[in-house]
């Protein structure tokens, strides 16, 4: 070992340039973390884009747009073609889940992106008013109010119950729920939340139906949320919204002003909107979101690992993808998609009591994203 002497004055020189530099070291540290805690805190979004839409919806691991001349953009991952619609269409909505499902102006439609369970293929001769696409399934609502789904059945979320009629449809990940033209809501499926939980003496304008939770509006404009709660996405906070959208374990709303807030989990930023932004319409994904000013620019933010929250600043050049499904597909699917005519109503579920506002949002989470995002990757 080798060893110095060193006289008293050395050696005190010696220790004060050490503090010093210790100190210099530490507040350069303090202000790094400084900027990037401000910068969380402020949460910018990822991307604004050039382009401008009329209508936006985020999926699970990508975004579209409608244009004003009713051509489809989309961004993200695209494994299955989800990004990539059939060339020369134009729609009047757009729906983005695991794969992407657009409805023409004669109410026909046309789906392309993952097809493992016939969700991306329609049934033949239907025509709807609206449409929702989820993870495995899709659901239509034709003009007279009867929902028609396809796609995987495993845990019944395509069995609409017999007799019911809707004034809107909102699709999951395993489940679905009705909108009634009295605003009462029904759900059917499975999924991890409990059937018993769906709130049965509520009404609502709208609803919005996420993995294992679901929210909707009240006329007055106050959110009640129902399901599963471990991040808090079931807790909307005070106050009144003009819309909802519900992501995988988090939830958006639009105040009247046009703010955008959002609760739940935000492990990457997805319940953080950014600062000052003035929304018309917002859309929850799985885990990132966007929203489109008034003049139709597009705002997304949180995750960002397939670009789903960069919005492109020009329109791609568009190829037919290999799998071009459409309302005349007759191809079968891998489980059955026949839609039952005989499903017991659940009349008999009790009143859920909404999750009192102001509870606080657990943190972390327990391996349920990384499970369900293998499953639509």
């Amino acid at each position: 070992m080798l060893r110095f002497a060193l006289s008293p004055k050395p050696a005190l020189y010696a220790l004060t340039t050490l503090v010093a530099a210790a100190l210099l070291i530490a507040v350069m540290l303090s202000n790094s973390y400084g900027a990037s805690a401000q910068q969380a805190a402020t949460n910018t979004p990822t991307s604004t884009s050039a382009l401008t839409f009329t209508s936006i919806s985020a999926g699970y691991n990508h975004t579209c747009g409608l244009r004003s001349d009713g051509a489809a953009v989309c961004w993200g991952h695209d494994r299955f073609g989800q990004l990539t619609p059939p060339a020369g269409e134009t729609f009047t909505s757009i729906s983005a889940g695991g794969h992407t499902c657009g409805l023409r102006a004669d109410g026909a439609a046309v789906c392309w992106g993952n097809d493992g369970y016939g969700q991306a293929s329609p049934p033949s001769g239907e025509r709807f008013a609206s449409i929702s696409a989820g993870a495995y399934h899709t659901c239509g609502l034709r003009a007279d109010g009867v929902a028609v789904c396809w796609g995987q059945n495993r845990h019944q979320q395509t069995s609409v119950p017999a007799g019911e009629t809707f004034a809107s449809i909102s699709v999951g990940f395993y489940d679905t729920c009705g909108l009634r033209a009295d605003g009462t809501v029904v759900c059917w499926g499975n999924g991890s939340w409990l059937p018993d939980e769906t709130p049965v003496d509520e009404t609502f304008a709208s609803i919005s139906v996420g993995y294992v939770h679901g929210c909707g509006l009240q006329k007055n404009g106050t959110a009640v949320c129902w399901g599963d709660n471990y991040f808090g996405e079931s807790t909307p906070p005070e106050g009144t919204f003009t819309s909802i959208s519900a992501g995988a374990n988090h939830t958006c709303g639009l105040r009247k002003n046009g703010a955008a807030v959002c609760w739940g989990d935000s492990d990457w930023g997805q319940s953080r909107p950014p600062t000052g932004e003035i929304f018309t319409s917002i859309s929850a994904g799985e885990i990132h979101n966007c929203g489109l000013r008034s003049n139709g620019a597009a705002v997304c933010w949180g995750s960002n690992r397939s670009g789903e929250s960069t919005p492109p600043t020009s329109v791609p050049s568009t190829a037919t993808p290999t799998l071009t499904p459409t309302s005349t597909s007759t191809s079968v699917p891998v489980e059955p998609t026949a839609t039952p005519t005989t499903t017991t109503t659940r009349s008999d579920v009790p009143t859920l009591t909404p999750t009192p506002t102001g509870a606080s949002t657990p943190e972390g989470a327990d391996g349920r994203m990384s499970r369900l995002e293998r499953k639509v990757e």
